[in-house]
């Protein structure tokens, strides 16, 4: 059904395109109700009218109903708040769907950055699915996704505690997770691997950047034991810091071959469903 409708949305559009902004889409299509008044709120009607170009990502109706009615109110009500996270659906340019899939992130005009998974299941923009995409507007494009993404600097000052995947590189076999607790005034890192080689230990950092293109170390951390491995350390930047940059953390074959990577994982806003 949902599919259907969106489809008849689409194609109800196509006759429009050339001549209405992004905020005039929205307006038309009728499943964008709660994004009007959002945008409307923040008072970014205008800027989203401008000649752009812009890329949004705009949740439905139903995407704003999964969040509870007093949170949304709460949000509504706060022109900082909601203007942060709504200039987190929005990219400068215009990225149509053949752009978007050759990417793994994207930096938003609110600053902190999208991660972009691509897989037999569809596309991933965070933890939202794309459910429609390559609608025109005069400044830009939209692609409809089905649930409100949060900006890491929204959520981290919320999160305790976050368990992330770390996958193998290299055809290593080495994957297991990357555990962030706040401890004090910083942060316990716990890494837990399988397939590590019995014996000896595998460097491990906190890098700059994605797993596609690593940037330099930030923060050192303990070795990962090669029989247990375990790897954990107390770190002196909380975990706010650590969720709201572009981070990963990268796991190393020996320390006499730093070089070689056997496992990866992103942290932060990188990082899915963060």
């Amino acid at each position: 059904m949902l599919k259907r409708t969106l489809a008849a949305l689409i194609l109800a559009l196509v006759p429009l395109v050339s001549a209405q902004t992004i905020v005039d889409v929205a307006v038309e299509a009728d499943d964008f109700d709660t994004l009007v008044t959002a945008v409307q709120a923040a008072d970014l009607a205008g800027v989203l009218s401008s000649d752009g170009p812009f890329t949004v990502f705009a949740p439905t109706d139903a995407a704003f109903a999964k969040i509870p009615g007093e949170t949304l109110n709460a949000i509504l009500a706060d022109t900082e708040l909601l203007t942060s996270i709504l200039t987190y659906h929005v990219v400068a340019g215009q990225v149509g769907s053949d752009q978007v899939v050759d990417l793994r992130s994207a930096e938003t005009v609110q600053g902190e950055s999208l991660t972009i998974t691509v897989d037999d299941g569809g596309v991933r923009v965070n933890d939202a699915n794309v459910i429609a995409t390559d609608v025109a507007a005069s400044n830009g494009v939209i692609h409809v996704i089905d649930t409100v993404l949060l900006p890491p600097s929204v959520t981290a000052a919320q999160t305790d505690s976050i368990v992330l995947p770390i996958s193998a590189l290299n055809d290593s076999g080495v994957s297991g997770t990357v555990t962030l607790d706040r401890f004090l005034g910083g942060t316990l890192v716990t890494l837990s691997l399988q397939g590590t080689p019995s014996g000896g230990v595998h460097p491990a950092h906190f890098h700059a950047g994605d797993c596609t293109a690593p940037g330099s170390v930030v923060i050192p951390l303990n070795p990962v034991d090669g029989t247990s491995g375990l790897s954990v350390t107390e770190v002196d930047a909380p975990i706010e810091a650590i969720l709201e940059g572009n981070h990963l953390v990268m796991v190393h074959l020996s320390p006499e071959e730093i070089s070689t990577f056997v496992a990866c994982g992103e942290v932060g806003a990188g990082a899915p469903g963060l």
